[in-house]
């Protein structure tokens, strides 16, 4: 049977998971060379509450969180071409399982976490088509 749908919908989440790992790669070498407490309080302008501590534990966090969502999209990027050829190969059920994992690797990435568990659900719920001989021969 051929599986186009499940197919398709894995080359767009894996395509969606490049370019937020290129956005991701791009933002996190962008933060690492600007200094952000002076660009966040030149934005703030004089009504800065936070204390500078706060505000440096605050840009820690989100350089983090930043790291995190891009390995995790590198895992989802790899994972997804594992799947995709594995979906080529006839191995449904397994490239279901790693679209599966893969989708709850990017938990806070919505469109790959969406393009990647539809698939996966897709390939263990969908069963292959019956043959037209079988149907031939199952006259009541």
């Amino acid at each position: 049977m051929k599986r186009n749908g499940e197919f398709v919908l894995s080359i767009i989440g894996v395509t969606i998971a490049t370019i937020s790992l290129l956005v991701g790669i791009i933002t996190a070498v962008y933060t690492s060379t600007v200094d952000l407490t002076e660009l966040v309080e030149y934005s703030l302008g004089s009504d800065v509450e936070m204390a500078a501590s706060e505000m440096e534990m605050t840009l820690q966090l989100f350089q983090v969180l930043l790291w995190g969502g891009i390995v995790s999209l590198a895992f989802a990027l790899l994972g997804g071409l594992i799947a995709i050829i594995l979906l080529k190969k006839g191995r449904v059920k397994a490239a279901g399982i790693v679209f599966i994992i893969i989708g709850i690797l990017t938990l806070f990435h919505i469109w790959p976490l969406i393009f990647f568990i539809v698939p996966g659900i897709m390939c263990l719920v969908r069963k292959d088509g019956i043959q037209n001989e079988e149907i031939e021969y199952k006259q009541y």
